[in-house]
């Protein structure tokens, strides 16, 4: 590699970050935001228009308001209430709105972003479906897409497909049937993770806050692309990868489908996780969010399987039963956890 091949993508960089800021910072007509949604959420050089965003993100959150548009400043303001209000257990900081989407961040910044019905029109030609917690949702996308959604799961789609590819946006979890489409690839984007494919079904889990995403393939043929979307492998059928972002290391196995897919019945499976690992899917499950001290929780890890009708005093019961260290009181919408 030359320097001058070096200056020439330190220069690019340079110039999809002017592009983004002056844009962000200036008064634009509809449009012009339509057009540049379109502009930035294209295939072409996506790596340097999102290291732009995450730049962009980085800055404001140090802090310059009198660099920012005031209506700029509360839709992020607006954005991260509403982000801790849905996720409360994950920290701000890990929560940057860049490493949810790239597409939703623009558009909180330019317009703002409300994540408090169920589906809302986020722009001309974007829809946002949220699902609350203790709910699944089922859904077709312009394409003929069938999705089916976990609780806390969100999922940004257009009105109509244009363009050289499918392309959505998602948080948390959701099992997609995909309208065969050669010429079109249909992808699922998240932070540093994407899911490319043409008519096939497969599972996607990438929670905010998860240190794990995951994707299994139930049929056809699928692209994964992760580690800042730099590496990519191929999925056979039944086979399910797992990256951990924080380790950097990566799996593929066999996996068992039927497990995969229990979420989907309503059932809870959990394989060698800690209490934690279960706290956190469980306040996705059910209405209840959980109140603990740091010495509550040991770190031994438990195998649970649980019925979808099974109510969440019953699930406490036993797990507090199995721990045999714990002990737990409901109060209204709390649970607390104390060691026995």
């Amino acid at each position: 590699m030359t320097k001058t091949f070096f200056r020439r993508i330190h220069e690019m960089e340079n110039y999809f970050n002017k592009i983004i800021e002056l844009f962000v910072k200036s008064d634009v007509s509809t449009s012009s935001q339509n057009e540049f949604y379109r502009w930035l959420t294209g295939e072409r050089f996506s790596g340097e228009k999102e290291k732009a965003l995450r730049g962009l993100w980085n800055h404001m959150e140090e802090g310059n308001p009198a660099e920012v548009l005031p209506e700029t400043q509360r839709s992020l303001n607006d954005v991260h209430k509403k982000i801790r209000q849905r996720y409360r257990r994950v920290s701000t900081k890990l929560l940057r709105f860049w490493q949810i989407s790239a597409a939703c961040l623009l558009i909180a910044m330019l317009s703002t972003l409300y994540f408090t019905t169920r589906k809302t029109p986020v722009s001309s030609d974007l829809i946002e479906q949220y699902v609350p917690i203790a709910e699944m949702t089922r859904l077709t996308l312009p394409d003929g897409t069938e999705v089916h959604m976990n609780s806390t799961a969100t999922l940004l789609y257009p009105a109509e497909f244009t363009g050289e590819s499918r392309s959505v946006y998602l948080i948390g979890e959701a099992n997609f049937k995909v309208a065969k489409n050669e010429k079109q690839p249909f992808i699922v984007k998240s932070p540093d993770f994407q899911v490319t494919a043409v008519g096939t079904e497969f599972n996607v889990r990438v929670y905010p806050g998860d240190p794990i995403f995951s994707a299994t393939l139930l049929s056809g043929s699928v692209e994964v692309r992760f580690n800042n979307l730099e590496t990519s492998l191929l999925l056979k059928p039944n086979e399910q990868f797992t990256y951990n972002k924080q380790t950097k290391e990566e799996t593929v196995s066999q996996a068992d489908i039927y497990d995969v897919t229990a979420w989907q019945r309503g059932e809870l499976v959990f394989k060698s996780v800690t209490l934690e690992e279960i706290i956190t899917a469980l306040e996705r499950k059910y209405p209840y969010s959980f109140v603990y001290s740091g010495n509550a929780l040991k770190y031994d890890k438990y195998t649970f399987r649980f019925k979808g009708d099974t109510s969440f005093g019953e699930v406490m019961d036993i797990i507090a039963e199995v721990s045999g260290n714990i002990k737990y009181r409901i109060e209204k919408d709390k649970c607390y956890i104390s060691p026995k």
